[in-house]
């Protein structure tokens, strides 16, 4: 079996984990846990109170452990794993942190996975920028520092996995192997760069596939992609569950839930 494209791109968001149970975590104020957005995801509030921001990421990695991929997650896997073997060129770019895709596939090849808000699954020293794998939970639900403990561990490939907690400080912030400095998630916060920009513009540029799944539109860089890939020539789809922000940028408009409408979809990618 043949796909009729040769290069796809597949940009998904928060839509194709909603059916996980994944929750947003920020609410209808747009109040995070009730902190504002400044105090928990930006480098001005990690430096002010590192403490909260990783009681809060714990938080939500600990909800992450508590969830699993859906049949979108497993049918994607499924579809760029027959892709790649079939001589097509693909390429996974995702905003979600949520993990849910590196566990769909177990792991994810870095040349064709681009998690472009970071993830939960890294931490990053906050002096060299080393990255590790990194699932540990330091803070528990009802926010004290956790002692070590056992881990469903994986690690990101090329990448050293933190196998046993790392050292602390006295109020509980991991410290980097390698500089002995704070530790912060590999979260992109509000005025960092999203990772991969450039890599997948290029990307965008050379494919005859552009397939948007549970995004709404309105979150740049990325809600400029299908409008890329459109003006190179690409047929561009778009699935969600709602009309998107950016729907005139889409040939193909398809509405449903996600678990439904990306198997069908994929199935018609073949010949």
């Amino acid at each position: 079996m043949e796909s009729r494209y040769k290069r796809i791109v597949f940009l998904t968001g928060a839509g194709i984990s909603s059916e996980s149970g994944v929750r947003t975590f920020r609410d209808s104020q747009g109040l995070w846990e009730e902190h504002k957005v400044e105090e928990v995801a930006s480098p001005q509030g990690f430096k002010r109170d590192p403490v909260l921001v990783w009681k809060f990421y714990s938080m939500r990695r600990i909800q992450a452990n508590e969830v699993h991929p859906n049949k979108a997650h497993i049918a994607l896997a499924d579809a760029l794993h027959n892709l790649e073997q079939s001589g097509c060129r693909t390429l996974l770019i995702t905003q979600n942190v949520d993990t849910l895709h590196e566990r769909a596939f177990g792991a994810l090849p870095s040349k064709n996975f681009i998690d472009i808000h970071g993830t939960l699954s890294r931490s990053k020293c906050t002096k060299c920028q080393k990255v590790f794998s990194d699932r540990w939970c330091y803070f528990d639900g009802k926010s004290q520092p956790v002692q070590n403990h056992a881990d469903n561990l994986w690690s990101h490939p090329g990448l050293q996995c933190l196998l046993s907690m790392p050292r602390r400080n006295a109020q509980g912030i991991p410290l980097s192997p390698c500089c002995s400095d704070l530790l912060r998630p590999d979260i992109v916060w509000f005025g960092e760069k999203p990772h991969g920009v450039e890599h997948a513009i290029e990307q965008l540029t050379t494919c005859d596939l552009f397939v948007s799944i549970g995004t709404s539109g309105n979150v740049y860089p990325a809600a400029g992609f299908a409008t890329v890939a459109r003006k190179a020539g690409a047929h561009t789809a778009s699935i969600n569950l709602e009309p998107t922000e950016n729907s005139s940028a889409f040939h193909e408009r398809i509405q449903g839930v996600a678990s439904e409408k990306v198997p069908e979809f994929l199935k018609k990618i073949w010949q």
